[in-house]
């Protein structure tokens, strides 16, 4: 969902075509093996600490590695696709709450041509429900056309995990392996970053006060706390890694639907260290992102103590991008007479 993931973070051509052993790749593995901490380790999370929304990091002190300082490829397109963006980073960590939800609360979130994962596919619940999925990426150095931004550019989106839609194939995004998601909102403390985004008219926003106090070291184990003060739908969560237990390669996509046609940011990364995590997700009662968790996850968590958010406690997967990624941010122009823009002009 790093652009680290930047993700995370998101659906695969393996779950959407699961007859298919071509398209039993590492993705659903990984969600697979989750799925199996779900059933089996239920009790690892009575550990998690309950309060998240208050700590150690001061606001803005954040880096992608424990004890830190925190000092392009592009895919092939068809005509009426266009690169809008390239993007790299240098090194980059990801943890992803994967957190079951029911589809009915996420079917609504979704436009049309876009469909939840079942939580059943994915071991991590029933077919009724889905997969709510908060991609949290620090990245360093991280690059937009060539031009490094900042030296630590941190993201959330909370999102929804989802098949590989029609449009993939038009962008060259029909990879087998990657994960989909489709975002509620995007999280983001880097305004070069954010203005790029908005070009594709990405639901993003600006938020400089982001925090990630990772305490994880190169093997996977340790805890990282995160912060994200959004107006609408302030979070933060708390997250323990259970060390790296394999690697292999992550694509991640990130797709939107907006007035000037459909947006995909999408991100590879060759080489990636993952493990899982257990975690409890902070919200504050009222907000939409606090409707959506409700319910959801393993269960209810405790409530902080200072602010009086809400949690769930639910499984994750940790990735460290040692080698780093790059990415790219596509338009799909809609065709003449929808919208404002078009592929003909």
């Amino acid at each position: 969902m790093a652009a680290g993931l930047f993700v995370l973070l998101t659906t695969l051509e393996a779950i959407r075509r699961i007859g298919e052993s071509r398209r039993r790749s590492a993705p659903r593995r990984r969600l697979l093996r989750l799925g199996a901490l779900v059933l089996g380790g239920v009790a690892l999370l009575a550990a998690v600490p309950a309060s998240a929304t208050t700590g150690r990091t001061e606001n803005g002190s954040s880096s992608c590695r424990a004890g830190a300082d925190p000092t392009v490829t592009t895919r092939a397109t068809t005509p009426g696709a266009e690169v809008l963006h390239t993007y790299r980073m240098s090194f980059a960590t990801e943890m992803a709450n994967a957190i079951r939800v029911n589809k009915a609360k996420l079917l609504p979130l979704l436009p049309e041509g876009y469909e939840p994962v079942s939580a059943s596919d994915v071991g991590v619940g029933g077919e009724n429900d889905g997969v709510f999925v908060i991609v949290n990426v620090c990245n360093e150095n991280f690059s937009i056309d060539g031009t490094v931004s900042q030296p630590t550019s941190l993201v959330n989106i909370p999102s929804i995990l989802v098949r590989e839609p029609a449009d993939a194939a038009a962008a060259g995004l029909n990879i087998p392996g990657a994960f989909h998601i489709y975002p509620l909102d995007i999280y983001i403390n880097d305004q070069a970053y954010v203005d790029s985004l908005r070009s594709a008219d990405m639901p993003v926003q600006l938020i400089p006060d982001i925090t990630h106090d990772r305490r994880i070291d190169d093997t996977g184990v340790g805890e990282l706390t995160v912060r994200v003060p959004a107006r609408k739908n302030p979070f933060a969560s708390f997250n323990e890694g259970l060390g790296f237990s394999s690697t292999g390669r992550v694509d991640v996509v990130v797709w939107y639907e907006g007035d000037k046609g459909t947006a995909a940011l999408t991100f590879q990364f060759d080489l990636a260290q993952e493990g899982p995590a257990r975690s409890e997700v902070f919200t504050e009662p009222g907000t939409k992102l606090n409707h959506i968790l409700t319910g959801g996850g393993l269960g209810p968590g405790p409530t902080d103590p200072d602010t009086g958010f809400e949690s769930i406690r639910t499984p994750s997967l940790s990735f460290q991008y040692p080698q780093g990624g790059s990415g790219s941010l596509i338009l799909i122009k809609k065709p003449c007479g929808y919208g404002s823009l078009c592929a003909e002009r």
